[in-house]
């Protein structure tokens, strides 16, 4: 009798890692992978031009083109005319490079400076750890290194003097005067949540935006050493629900709502500045931005799509698209899956990890577990197996239950007589 529960044991642990292994083996071996297709807003022709690669027979090899909405057709020299600046340096090379762009005199240095990298934005939970409180009215290039660090409690806010390695003592006074002035503006602890931008990989500090235990939005600073803290006035029916802040002159960064709309808080007077981006929340997850010289580009990315936002350096918007990709799930090799495998298994990516089943449709696969359970059947008599043992019933209901793995299984380890 034990030999045959460890062999079933056997059975549901090959059963478990052939749900773990077989689907991703499946999917690697029959998804049809798509070149996706680029979508890029041109400054010359003010709209957005489709960018695929496709094989030329003559230089045997892919090329870039591009497709506009009229139909026309650009290869890849008609394209570094179409994105002038993209391709600034090599079209200055070949001595075409534009004096002026969209009636605006260009250098390359112009598009150098205004270029900014693709900044990841997007709604979470703000920093609840051990943070720096820099010096916000500073004349030096780069930001110093405070010899303490902050954490918020539940009534206050605690400066802790810093070493190396160890925590030596509380500022008591430095953390009652920030306390207190906290208090003075309105602000009530506990801190739900706090944003800002702990590094000293920055040009200027602006502090930290902080949202109390009653929704309210406060503003916290030091100047001199001293804390400046002003309570934010939200407009009607707006709670913040989270914010990306950013080192600029004239935005202290981007404040989501409830609702996920995206709004820019200014500087000059903390007014709220709503962009012309109303779909976040049928997305809600991560959205980068970018800057050149004449746009702002937002690019929202969901499952199965992606949608650009193009705007003027007012965030009045110029052009918007969608992008829809073909989805694995959807295709017919997706489906096929389903007809196959009746569960798979992951493990989380998260610590602690944790064991997933996901469950395919049952009206699809119990089909195949059906055959495979006849089918085991068969074998089972053609070699006289005794049906007197309880252990041959169970094969049959592991086989019926987890189809494809079941019967793999039961054929690696079957049952002796």
């Amino acid at each position: 009798m034990i030999p045959k529960m460890i062999r079933l044991a056997l059975v549901m642990l090959a059963v478990l890692v052939m749900a773990l292994e077989l689907p991703k083996i499946y999917k690697k071996t029959f998804e049809q992978r798509e070149r996706r297709t680029q979508l890029a807003f041109s400054e010359t022709l003010n709209d957005f031009v489709w960018l695929k690669y496709e094989y030329d027979t003559v230089q045997l090899r892919q090329i870039q083109v591009g497709y506009d909405r009229t139909g026309n057709t650009y290869n890849t020299e008609a394209l570094m005319d179409v994105f002038p600046m993209r391709n600034c340096r090599q079209l200055m090379y070949e001595n075409r490079f534009p004096d002026t762009i969209r009636g605006q005199h260009v250098t390359l240095q112009m598009i150098q400076d205004a270029a900014r990298f693709p900044l990841f934005l997007g709604t979470g939970p703000g920093r609840k750890s051990l943070l720096w409180m820099f010096e916000s009215h500073t004349d030096r290039v780069k930001m110093e290194l405070p010899q303490d660090m902050f954490r918020l409690t539940e009534n206050g806010i605690e400066f802790i003097e810093t070493a190396i390695n160890r925590v030596k003592c509380v500022n008591r006074e430095k953390s009652d005067r920030f306390t207190e002035a906290m208090k003075k503006e309105g602000m009530l602890f506990p801190i739900k949540n706090i944003y800002g931008m702990p590094s000293t990989s920055k040009s200027k500090d602006d502090g930290y935006f902080m949202i109390d235990s009653k929704d309210k939005f406060y503003h916290l600073k030091m100047v001199d050493g001293a804390p400046v803290c002003h309570n934010i006035p939200l407009p009607a029916g707006m709670k913040v629900d989270g914010m990306n802040c950013l080192v600029d002159t004239v935005n202290y960064g981007y404040v989501y709502d409830q609702d996920l709309n995206i709004y820019l808080l200014r500087i000059k007077d903390y007014s709220f500045f709503q962009l012309p981006i109303y779909d976040y929340k049928e997305y809600g997850s991560l959205v980068t931005m970018s800057e050149d010289l004449f746009f702002y580009t937002y690019q929202l990315y969901g499952t199965d799509r992606a949608k650009i936002y193009v705007m003027d350096k007012e965030h009045n918007l110029l052009a918007s698209e969608l992008q829809v990709y073909p989805l694995y799930e959807n295709s017919r090799e997706g489906q096929r899956e389903n007809y196959l495998f009746p569960f798979k298994a992951r493990f989380t990516r998260s610590a602690p990890k944790e064991l997933k089943i996901e469950s395919y449709d049952m009206h699809r696969f119990m089909y195949l577990n059906i055959t495979l359970a006849v089918c085991l059947l068969f074998i089972k008599l053609y070699h006289r197996r005794n049906f007197r043992d309880v252990f041959n019933y169970l094969d049959l209901a592991v086989v019926l239950v987890c189809g494809i793995y079941g019967f793999l299984a039961v054929l690696i380890f079957p049952n002796r007589k």
